[in-house]
């Protein structure tokens, strides 16, 4: 497996989209802004990328010719993603605390807190969940997988910014800061985390078992 992830790291995937989070990060830094869309940038930029670099590079016919199981090359390859999908949480987080230290205000959509990164897993759990099952029924047509899952996150991130403009309650729960509220963002990053890893789990599982029934 570290020699499969190894190979998408120094071969299949430039380094160019270990660069990206940095830049869309800095998006962090506007005042007033729809954060979560900083983090979409991953479905906009990186994902199309990769996988069209698949198939102009037949990464998946040259991987099955290794001496590895099919289901190893589909976890090393969506283990990669979760590692781009982290490193965009961490650096949001980063520059998340900078746009905190700087303007000490809260923001009119989500605000920039525990439960904000908890919608975001959330978020990536939605689209990875959708867009590698579907993906891999031919391992080779990303569009259609990439559209889907990216509307899908993009649907649940605007519930949620609009729950937080339109209802008080909700946003409370999201954005209060009674102890009570800050426990509970706590929570709501934790269970975001959970979904993030459970949803991963099962695109896995459902993912190797669609490649290993189709003939490349």
């Amino acid at each position: 497996m570290k020699k499969l992830l190894y190979k998408e790291f120094q071969l299949s995937i430039h380094k160019f989209y270990f660069i990206i989070p940095f830049l869309t990060g800095a998006l962090f830094l506007i005042p007033q802004w729809v954060f979560l869309l900083a983090l979409m940038y991953f479905f906009f930029i990186s994902i199309p990328n990769i996988y069209s670099s698949y198939n102009s590079q037949n990464d998946n016919g040259f991987t099955i010719m290794m001496p590895v199981r099919k289901r190893d090359i589909v976890k090393a390859k969506i283990l990669s993603v979760i590692i781009l999908e982290l490193l965009h949480i961490i650096v949001g987080a980063f520059y998340a605390f900078l746009n905190v230290t700087l303007y000490k205000s809260g923001n009119f959509m989500l605000d920039l807190n525990p439960a904000f990164f908890g919608i975001a897993f959330i978020m990536f759990a939605i689209f990875n969940i959708l867009f590698f099952p579907l993906y891999y029924k031919t391992a080779y047509n990303f569009g259609i997988p990439t559209i889907l899952a990216t509307a899908a996150a993009i649907v649940f991130a605007a519930a949620v910014e609009l729950l937080v403009i339109f209802n008080a309650g909700f946003a409370n729960y999201l954005e209060g800061g009674s102890p009570q509220m800050q426990s509970l963002q706590l929570v709501i990053l934790l269970a975001g985390m959970i979904v993030f890893a459970l949803s991963n789990f099962a695109a896995y599982r459902l993912s190797a078992r669609r490649f290993e029934n189709i003939d490349l």
